[in-house]
């Protein structure tokens, strides 16, 4: 029997597992499908895996793997479960936490709220790999911009609302190979805000993406929409996640995880 930990953040959810639980159990692709499906397994947008740290200083690593089975460089909702059960269910009292990842080390601190923790976590910093141009699809005008977080974003802003659903705009693979996509709307510079649809790469539709998040808002602070040090809230079908790009030009990720329940397989 293998034990594990689910946990959600605005909907994006995993199941934990320690490297030390899995005896002869192998993470192969099959397997992995296998526990993320909603009718036949535990159900996830993916696995996240604890294992000891390869870096000196970090607390534990953690491995992404994507609900068909392939490997995430970095999922910004994942480090903040991550964080949450190495408080919650793994003992850790360090804090900040240092997490190894595919994106290298990441600190994530944690700070109580009413009967849980309030996670804020670094998503390193963001890097625009094909720079802003205008396009038209399906009759409604975009702002398009390629980022990097850790793992390939390309943002879709609509500049005067759009049907177009998100997954039309994933099949555009316009950056010639599969990527995260974000599409963009109803950007409100009052209450500093947008609504934000998302399609992974590895996942498919999710109710949040806390990395497509920061390319994001990465995204509007390169087009002159908000500035660094401004929180600034993205609100996913799952839920709000706010974000905060400092004066280093770290991508800062906040809110609540939840974890949903425990059990073995």
């Amino acid at each position: 029997m293998v034990r594990f930990f689910k946990y959600s953040a605005a909907g994006n959810d995993f199941v934990i597992i320690n490297e030390g639980e899995l005896g002869g159990f192998v993470l192969t692709k099959e397997n992995i499908v296998r526990l993320c499906d909603r009718r036949f397994g535990i159900g996830a947008d993916g696995i996240l895996l604890h294992s000891k740290p390869e870096i000196g200083e970090a607390h534990a690593k953690m491995t992404i793997y994507n609900s068909d089975g392939s490997v995430a460089e970095m999922c910004g909702n994942g480090i903040r479960c991550f964080a949450l059960y190495l408080v919650q269910d793994c003992g850790f009292s360090v804090n900040p936490l240092k997490i190894e990842t595919g994106n290298g080390l990441l600190e994530a601190r944690y700070e109580k709220a009413v009967n849980t923790y309030k996670i804020s976590a670094s998503l390193g910093k963001a890097r625009i790999t094909d720079e802003t141009k205008k396009m038209n699809f399906g009759g409604c005008d975009f702002l398009r911009t390629a980022v990097s977080t850790g793992n390939p974003h390309v943002v879709y802003i609509a500049e005067n609302g759009t049907d177009i659903d998100v997954e039309e705009l994933w099949k555009l693979r316009e950056l010639g190979y599969e990527t995260n996509v974000e599409l963009v709307q109803d950007i409100d510079l009052v209450k500093n805000c947008a609504k934000v649809d998302v399609y992974e790469r590895g996942a498919g539709r999710t109710l949040a993406c806390g990395t497509g998040g920061a390319a994001v808002v990465n995204t509007l602070i390169f087009i002159g929409k908000i500035k660094r040090n401004q929180i600034f809230t993205v609100k996913y079908p799952g839920g709000d996640i706010d974000y905060m790009v400092n004066d280093r030009g770290e991508t800062i990720i906040s809110g609540i995880p939840l974890r949903i329940f425990k059990g073995e397989f």
